[in-house]
């Protein structure tokens, strides 16, 4: 292949790796300026039979389809071009610049709970966008993560392993083409449904997990002992780690994916929730290796502040990491891991400081001003937690958690508006998201606005503002009737006709609440009363085609079809395209027409 020409246009350069049906080669554009470096995958397979050369062709197809499909995420190869050459399928790739996570590992015998964090936050943050576009990975391992040159984020390559392939067998006893199911991963790092043929997004997870673990504990997956009774992974005493994060890990490698974390999301939120380092959006803090320091000493002193943090040894670490911008001072990451150790020291204003002078060398640096913004707000200085929080979601427009901190930040700032919209951003962005959720609830509760908890489906918080008005004000007739709704919503009808009742003891003319008095009746199964509660509304408002189309309904119940009649003629006279009452009409004279031919006189 070196030297060769595909494609018309990508001369191959040099091998690069590859194994089963597929091999990797660094190839050079001929066709742009400078002759670009880029990555061509060839998929290879052993065709004997034209079924088999149509599967492979499809498993081009689909991992091309994806490529395509998840190219705009920075943390993903693009895709430049895919095509068929001589019966061999090619893709042709972005060339990511770095070192394969598989080397990093083996390097370093294990690493620090921070750097474990991190790393498992870098691909999960990435896997969550893979998850929102319905595809599972299925291959996640080290040596299908780059650790990117440029800026030391982990990037996620190969998504060449399809969950199963559809492979043509005999015909079975009825006659009909049955296929079978191939697991496709990687040994270690595959859970056993997956091994069945059968991955979900947990199963993506359960990888992660195992990089994690491997991370932390230094050991391959293959060595890692497992409980014989239950199958899950023992490791706990092999390594000293909080156990916070051990629980984490534990429920990401669970043998039993109904355990794990379902989707990638799921597991970054409970990552984030891990003091000191909490990420906002899920980014990840990448601890530089030596080639990024000035010298050996400095590394040592970096590491020593990193084992020190590992051990809550706050204060020495950091002196330690002192010691390192000492000799420094222009590397922002130290800057940025004592103001993570003064946060765990709860010494906030100091923390400040020191993502001050990350922010000073790095202004675009999101993270070192979301860390700002939580320190400022612990340190109750609302006015400049809400700008630090203002200058992530610049940078990050898409942020939910900053858009839920600003949140609570204006909560606690007594601004309620602002508040509310910074929540409702932040569960535009991510509905699911229950911190954002539950604190929009409680200020809208605060506020009493019942109007929007009732449109939000917050029912139980909607009546209890409104039992706080009632409280306030007993003839407020308003509180009443969105209690006696949101009570109606919630199927408690007697409850309902209570509110209501109340409501027309104040304002017997108001028709809303008779007509949703003759609703919650007519559920009730009282007729008579639903009757009347309607002539109430007819009464006040003789025009209301509802009122007359659901009087006639209950009517018709009654079987005093005569009477429904009328009432189903009256609403379809006010409104003649009014097809709800124009089919019960129809039904009517249809069903009198046939009490007549059989000698029976309808009731009125």
């Amino acid at each position: 292949m070196l030297g060769r020409t595909i494609g018309g246009r990508y001369q191959i350069v040099r091998h690069l790796g590859g194994g089963g049906f597929s091999q990797t080669y660094l190839a050079e554009d001929q066709h742009l300026p400078g002759k670009p470096p880029c990555v061509v995958k060839l998929l290879k397979p052993k065709i004997t039979e034209p079924a088999s050369y149509q599967s492979a062709r499809r498993l081009f197809d689909r991992e091309a389809e994806v490529l395509c499909s998840l190219g705009s995420h920075e943390q993903i190869p693009r895709l430049f071009a895919h095509f068929e050459e001589q019966q061999e399928f090619y893709l042709v790739q972005e060339l990511i610049e770095g070192q394969l996570l598989s080397r990093e590992l083996r390097a370093s015998k294990s690493q620090s709970e921070p750097q474990v964090i991190a790393l498992m936050q870098d691909i999960l943050t990435t896997l969550e966008f893979v998850h929102q576009q319905q595809v599972i990975h299925r291959d996640i391992k080290p040596s299908n993560l780059i650790r990117r040159e440029c800026d030391q984020r982990i990037v996620l390559i190969d998504f060449g392993a399809v969950k199963q392939i559809n492979v043509p067998t005999p015909l079975d006893t009825d006659g009909q083409q049955t296929s079978i199911t191939i697991a496709i991963g990687s040994a270690g790092y595959m859970p056993n449904e997956q091994i069945a043929g059968k991955p979900r997004f947990s199963s993506d997870v359960y990888a992660v997990g195992m990089v994690g673990l491997q991370a932390i504990t230094g050991v391959y997956p293959s060595q890692l002992a497992e409980d014989p009774r239950t199958g899950e992974i023992i490791w706990r005493d092999t390594v000293d780690v909080s156990p916070e994060l051990a629980d984490i890990i534990d429920r990401m490698v669970r043998y039993d994916f109904r355990q794990r974390y379902q989707t990638a999301s799921d597991a970054l939120e409970a990552l984030h929730v891990l003091a000191p380092l909490a990420l906002p959006n899920h980014s990840t803090v990448s601890f530089p290796t030596g080639k990024a320091f000035g010298s050996e000493g400095h590394l040592v002193w970096v590491e020593r502040g990193d084992e020190l943090f590992q051990q809550q040894r706050y204060r020495e670490a950091i002196a330690c990491y002192d010691k390192a911008a000492q000799a420094q001072p222009t590397d922002y990451l130290i800057w940025f891991k004592r103001g993570l150790t003064l946060d765990s020291l709860k010494a906030h204003a100091e923390a400040v400081e020191s993502y001050d002078r990350v922010i000073h060398l790095q202004p675009e640096d999101y993270l070192a001003w979301f860390k700002r913004g939580k320190a400022l707000e612990l340190l109750q200085l609302y006015e400049e937690a809400v700008y630090a929080y203002d200058t992530v979601i610049r940078l990050q427009p898409d942020n939910y958690w900053a858009w839920h901190d600003r949140g609570k930040v204006l909560e606690s700032s007594q601004r309620y508006e602002e508040a509310v919209a910074s929540y409702d951003r932040a569960v535009q962005l991510k509905p699911d998201f229950d911190p954002a959720v539950q604190g929009r609830k409680q200020v809208l509760s605060q506020l009493k606005q019942v109007d929007r908890l009732y449109g939000l489906q917050h029912y139980e918080e909607a009546i209890a503002s409104c039992e706080q008005a009632i409280r306030d004000n007993p003839d407020d007739p308003l509180a009443w009737l969105m209690r006696g709704m949101a009570l109606e919503k919630m199927q408690h009808y007697e409850g309902a006709i209570a509110s209501y009742g109340q409501v027309v003891k104040l304002n017997p003319e108001d028709h809303l609440a008779w007509f949703k008095l003759g609703t919650v009746l007519e559920h009730l199964q009282k007729p008579t009363e639903a009757v009347a509660a309607y002539n109430r509304v007819l009464k006040l408002q003789p025009d209301n085609i509802w009122a007359w189309h659901d009087r006639g309904r209950v009517l018709e119940g009654m079987e005093k079809y005569e009477s429904a009649l009328a009432s189903y003629d009256k609403a379809a006279q006010l409104k003649p395209d009014f097809q709800t009452a124009l089919d019960a009409r129809q039904r009517m004279l249809n069903f009198m027409k046939q009490g007549y031919a059989e000698g029976l006189a309808p009731r009125r």
